[in-house]
């Protein structure tokens, strides 16, 4: 385990420093963590679950790490292979336009980041499944620590990153729940996350967000428009019920930038994208010619959107960016 990691990881549940025991993190309130080939699991276990990842996960520790190591997990993949995990989870991670090219990637689906230059800056990737927002934030200068509740997203996420040669760390957790000592990051980000959460649950996440982010650090959140042209077209579908499980939850503008402004102080809104969640420039030459139209589109109306900005109110996506005003 890296020497940051052992310095700032904190115990989930009390936020006591935590010993290093054999192949077990262990805090002073007798909170057990195991450790599975270097990466720590430090979900909370006597609590409700936000997604079966959760519950897959603690199963799988709960085997012996042999039966894992043997029939679970590849440890490295070809320089030229896509990971199979990441074949076969990608239309989950990036959207439903993605389904097209689920087990037929020719090469990774890394985003641009729309963060300025990191300069070294440690950086909080929040559900970061398999890594490609830890790697693009990489690559734009960041030191990510990517934190997903789900061990099997964050074993491809290592060997992903490995495998392209970035330097990033992972650890399994609980974004209500973050193991890190307070002020532990200059940036925290997250994409396609929170949008699944409950109200309640986003907001106890920001508070989590707000304790381990330093006063000033930079916060930049992907979240759902309850007025944009498609989320509005699935939420009516849905009878305009708050959503169950996994669902995506859908916010108005309006309560987006209070919740945010309330946990982190002044926000600015700007549009991700439009027709749909997780549409990516970048990705345009992966996806069959059909789906390229509505790319191209959602691209144009987006930088239309920075001189124009009530075009902001309808888009399908938006980033939440906040500076985090936090008394000190």
């Amino acid at each position: 385990m890296k020497e940051w990691m052992k310095v700032h990881i904190v115990c989930p549940r009390d936020k006591e420093k935590l010993e290093l025991l054999g192949e077990s993190l262990i805090c002073s309130g007798n909170h057990i963590y195991p450790v599975y080939d270097d990466i720590p699991i430090m979900l909370v276990d006597d609590v409700e679950t936000t997604h079966d990842y959760i519950n897959r996960t603690l199963e799988k520790v709960a085997r012996s790490q042999k039966e894992i190591a043997e029939h679970e997990f590849p440890h490295s993949s070809d320089d030229c292979e896509i990971d199979k995990f990441v074949q076969g989870e990608v239309p989950y991670t990036s959207g439903n336009l993605y389904f097209s090219v689920q087990n037929k990637l020719t090469r990774y689906p890394i985003p641009e980041c729309r963060l300025p230059q990191g300069n070294g800056k440690r950086l909080l990737d929040i559900g970061c499944n398999w890594g490609r927002w830890s790697i693009a934030a990489a690559k734009n200068g960041y030191q990510p620590i990517g934190i997903d509740p789900s061990l099997d997203a964050v074993l491809a996420a290592r060997r992903v990153s490995e495998q392209l040669g970035v330097e990033a760390n992972f650890i399994v957790g609980d974004a209500r729940f973050l193991p890190f000592a307070d002020d532990s990051f200059e940036t925290v980000f997250s994409y396609g996350v929170f949008q699944h959460f409950s109200k309640e649950n986003v907001r106890t996440s920001l508070d989590e967000v707000v304790r381990v982010l330093k006063r000033n650090g930079r916060t930049l959140f992907q979240m759902p428009n309850q007025y944009g042209i498609r989320q509005y077209q699935q939420h009516r579908r849905r009878g305009f019920t708050e959503g169950e499980g996994f669902d995506v939850r859908y916010w108005t503008p309006s309560e987006l930038l209070k919740t945010f402004e309330e946990k982190f102080g002044e926000t600015r809104m700007t549009a991700d994208c439009y027709f749909g969640l997780g549409i990516q420039k970048s990705d345009v030459d992966l996806l069959p010619l059909q789906y390229r139209m509505i790319v191209y589109t959602s691209h144009v109306l987006r930088k239309f959107s920075e001189v124009f900005s009530p075009l902001i109110k309808v888009a399908d996506s938006v980033y939440l960016e906040s500076s985090n005003q936090k008394k000190s």
